[in-house]
Order: structure tokens, then C-alpha cells, then sequence
């Protein structure tokens, strides 16, 4: 019987194709389910096709749902899932055979309360997959007092599973970056949230950019953006001088860029964890604080925050201190067979 992993974006689509590999490495039968990058989207990552080109809820009533040994579900919107969970069930029950359990997850190492809004969109699956111990002690001290008649979700460590676990091949960097050195500089929709927070972090990179000509500096959007619409699209691009060595990154480069780079800086991207991982000099900045809205919580304890004004030249990068490494571990990077986990709970379950 066939594993099915469903998603319907750029960043679940990568998700399910490494959870494939790892499945198919671990004995089992996959297909990837679903579209990568919307029409009229851009992304950051290389472009991925889904083995089945087909909607979540297209599978409702065919025979590859009917013959499904289990269901992953790494769609967007939870009401989908919802949809489909309840749908799915019904539409076994009534023809007699068991519902394919169903298993989902984000796909990021998150924390506090981003954390459990995430898991509390997807009670609804049989199996909650999380990245590290630490999340699962966090949903286990959060459901401690839950009510009897409310059934805490059964949930495994996984590790890092979606994203890749080494560079691409032909990217690996051996020992200490050597130059011509370049700054990867991780920028998100959101964040920061505070007004005018994209220009000032703009106006930084480029002041580091003029006092540090021998590097360059790369802007890269760590998220699918519309077509034509640049990060900093609510600025008149006629008010920016940029210097030669600050450039915006293409689409599709993202993981090239961060196996590439000398030096990777982020507000709270997901992707600086594996920028971490593959031992490139992280700097998360500190300047907007631990927030949930910063998107800063999961990053308390990670040793690689400090302050913009900690930083006057970008060779200064080159001498950070790695990531305390019980807290990458505890985040996911400790787990490295979690494809087999899944397997092995897959195949006991009743």
C-alpha cells in the first residue's frame, strides 16, 4: 500500500518529495499529491512537481485515497484539512473499510503560541508530526490539564524533515568561508512588523554593503511573493541607491544562495535553521525582541541573536559563535531518522 503526501505550495510540495525519499529509503511506497508554486507566484525554491497533479479534495472517492495506507496533509489552509478529514472518514465508513489515518504538521520549528495555533488547526489528523523534543514537551505541558473528554493528539519527534539535509550537490563548502565573501540576507513578508522596519533593515544592508565593498550583499525572500512584486514594494524604488554589491536574489535560488554563502542574517526566517545546520555564521537579529509577532519566540536560546549596531563591518560575521548546538538539537537537527519514525508508527498503528 501507498503512503500519499498532499500539498499545494512551493514550501510543502519540497516537504513532501524529502519525506518520499526518506519513506522510500525506509521500505515504504509514496506518491506526492498535489501543485507547487501557485500561477502568479514566485519562489525561492527549486521548482518541484508533485507526482499527481490533484487537488486535496479531487482524492475524495478514488481508488488511490481507497488503497492508501496513510494520508500526509501539507496544505495551507486548515479548513481544507478539516474538510477533508471529515469527508474522508465519512466516505469510508459509509462504504465500509477503514479511513487511511491521516498525519500532518507545520513545516517549520516553531514555538510558544505560534506553535500550538499550529497544532490546533490540525487536531483533527490521527498523528501530529513536530521537529524536536522540545515541541513535544511544549504540547505536553500545554495539554496536561486538557479535559478527560478531550483526547491529547498523538504526536512524534520528526527532526527537520522538511527541509534538505545537505546543501545541493556541488555547493559544500569545506572548513571556514573564503572570500569573495557574501552576506545572505533572509527577509520576510511581515516581519519586521513595526512601520518603516523593512526600510531601516534595508538602509542597514546597505550601509554595510558601502563599508564593506569586498563582500556582497544578497536580499533573498525567504517566501513565494507575487510576480513583479519586489520585497520592498510599498517604497518607491526611485528613493533607493543601491550600491553594485547589493543585489536582490531570483527565484528559485534560495537553497544555492544559502549553501553558498559566507554569512546568513535573518529577523526569524525558518530557513536561517538551516543555514545553521549547514554551518554557515547565522546572525538573528535582536533588535525587535522575543515575540510572537516578531516571529522571535523559537529563536530564545539559539546563542546566534545580536543587535544590528553590534555589527559596523560585515567581515565581523566571519567571527560569530555557532548556534548552541543543544538547542539546534533539541529543535530537530538531533532527530536524524525521522522518516523511519514515521514508518515505524505508521505500521503499528491499529
Amino acid at each position: 500500500m501507498t503512503i500519499l503526501l498532499v500539498s499545494d505550495s512551493d514550501r510543502g510540495a519540497l516537504a513532501c518529495r524529502l519525506l518520499a525519499e526518506g519513506l522510500e529509503r525506509a521500505g515504504q511506497s509514496c506518491l506526492t499529491v498535489g501543485q507547487g508554486c501557485s500561477d502568479g507566484w514566485e519562489s525561492p525554491l527549486p521548482p518541484e512537481t508533485p507526482l499527481i497533479p490533484m487537488g486535496l479534495m479531487d482524492l475524495l472517492g478514488t481508488e488511490l485515497l481507497r488503497n492508501a495506507k496513510a494520508v500526509g496533509v501539507f496544505v495551507e489552509s486548515s479548513d481544507a484539512l478539516k474538510r477533508f478529514a471529515t469527508a474522508h472518514r465519512a466516505l469510508a465508513g459509509s462504504q465500509g473499510h477503514r479511513a487511511a489515518p491521516i498525519f500532518s504538521g507545520p513545516l517549520k520549528a516553531s514555538l510558544g503560541d505560534e506553535l500550538m495555533q499550529q497544532l490546533s488547526e490540525r487536531l483533527c489528523c490521527d498523528l501530529l508530526l513536530l521537529p524536536g523534543e522540545r515541541q513535544c514537551q511544549e504540547v505536553k505541558a500545554m495539554t496536561r490539564f486538557w479535559p478527560k473528554t478531550i483526547a491529547a493528539p498523538h504526536v512524534l519527534a520528526m527532526g527537520l524533515w522538511f527541509m534538505p539535509e545537505r546543501p545541493p550537490r556541488g555547493c559544500l563548502n569545506a572548513g571556514s568561508p573564503k572570500p569573495p565573501h557574501t552576506l545572505l540576507a533572509l527577509v520576510q513578508e511581515t516581519v519586521p512588523t513595526q512601520p518603516g522596519g523593512k526600510a531601516q533593515l534595508l538602509r542597514q544592508l546597505i550601509s554595510w554593503a558601502e563599508a564593506s565593498p569586498q563582500w556582497s550583499v544578497v536580499v533573498h525572500c525567504d517566501e513565494a511573493w507575487p510576480s513583479g512584486q519586489p520585497w520592498t514594494s510599498k517604497i518607491c524604488s526611485s528613493e533607493w541607491v543601491f550600491p553594485q554589491n547589493l543585489v536582490f536574489g531570483a527565484q528559485g535560488q534560495l537553497l544555492t544562495q544559502l549553501a553558498t554563502c559566507s554569512a546568513c542574517l535573518t529577523v526569524s526566517s525558518a530557513w536561517s535553521l538551516t543555514a545553521m545546520a549547514w554551518g554557515r555564521p547565522t546572525l538573528v537579529i535582536g533588535d525587535y525582541g522575543i515575540h510572537t509577532d516578531q516571529g522571535t519566540t523559537s529563536m530564545f536560546g539559539c546563542g546566534a541573536m545580536h543587535r544590528l549596531q553590534s555589527i559596523r563591518a560585515l567581515d565581523q560575521l566571519l567571527e560569530l559563535p555557532r548556534p548552541d548546538q543543544a538547542w539546534l538539537g533539541s529543535m530537530g537537527w538531533g532527530i536524524p531518522d525521522g522518516a523511519l519514525r514515521l514508518a515505524q508508527a505508521l505500521e503499528s498503528s491499529p
